[in-house]
């Protein structure tokens, strides 16, 4: 059965939900699917609204594209890239530079493949046997696994964890856009906020995928992560390790939300 659904909490902390999430299948072809998820910056004032904005108008551009053009894997990667870029530009004319900020992680499922984009620290995982991440996280702390050897699970005790490299709505520059072209050989494709996977390990992910009904799944990680304990502590291994400052991340922090896919 094909699951289409989204999933989002404000979390326990914050006073209102800066995460905006969508789903959708084209309106010409059922078998192509948009995923967009944004979470708007909680250290700038309305992130909420830059994330609107961003979804609003992927929603829009999406609905009105031909379904040629979006089985065509190059063309449509390079108008998704331009498309962001658009409204990177037109949050800045509207409110300035370093005001509204979103990340944004999105996938496009057409006749052979997903097209992946990311921008920022949500990410975009698929899982057929296993868990998979596709995108990378940009933010100070991944550099730290990609090229230092720290665990990936690890980098949410670093005091740093919080500040990424890139986003929507701040500069041009800081507008850099991953994008990934994958087969549509999976079961399941998953695009996370922080909020989520901050709190969650792989482990975790994987055990709730395993143990929950498809319809219920989303909902279970997404609430998972906000309302259950999960009695993280930092690991004595990285402390011998590393001299920095350090956090222990506790559920219901932050915004929390998923958006999954299930061929």
């Amino acid at each position: 059965m094909e699951i289409l659904a989204k999933y989002s909490d404000k979390g326990t902390i914050r006073r209102h939900n800066e995460d905006v999430v969508e789903c959708l299948s084209h309106p010409k072809d059922n078998n192509i699917k948009l995923l967009v998820l944004c979470d708007g910056m909680g250290g700038k004032a309305k992130g909420e609204v830059a994330a609107s904005i961003c979804v609003e108008a992927i929603t829009k551009w999406f609905n009105n594209k031909d379904v040629k053009t979006l089985n065509n894997n190059f063309i449509t990667t390079n108008l998704v890239k331009r498309l962001i870029k658009r409204i990177n530009s037109k949050i800045i004319k509207e409110y300035g530079e370093d005001h509204l900020g979103t990340t944004l992680s999105m996938a496009i499922v057409n006749k052979k493949n997903t097209l992946v984009f990311n921008c920022g620290d949500s990410r975009v995982y698929t899982y057929t046997r296993s868990l998979k991440q596709i995108s990378e996280d940009d933010s100070d702390v991944w550099y730290y696994h990609k090229y230092g050897g720290v665990d990936k699970e690890d980098l949410r005790y670093f005091g740093t964890s919080n500040i990424i490299n890139a986003c929507i709505g701040i500069n041009k520059a800081f507008c850099r856009i991953q994008s990934y072209v994958i087969p549509n050989d999976y079961k399941y494709l998953f695009l996370f906020s922080d909020g989520v996977t901050d709190i969650l390990t792989d482990k975790k992910i994987t055990k709730i995928i395993r143990e929950s009904k498809d319809i219920e799944l989303i909902k279970n990680l997404v609430l998972e992560s906000v309302y259950v304990d999960q009695h993280l502590f930092v690991p004595a291994r990285i402390k011998k390790k590393y001299d920095v400052k350090y956090i222990v991340p506790f559920n219901g922090r932050d915004n929390s939300s998923g958006v999954v896919y299930k061929r």
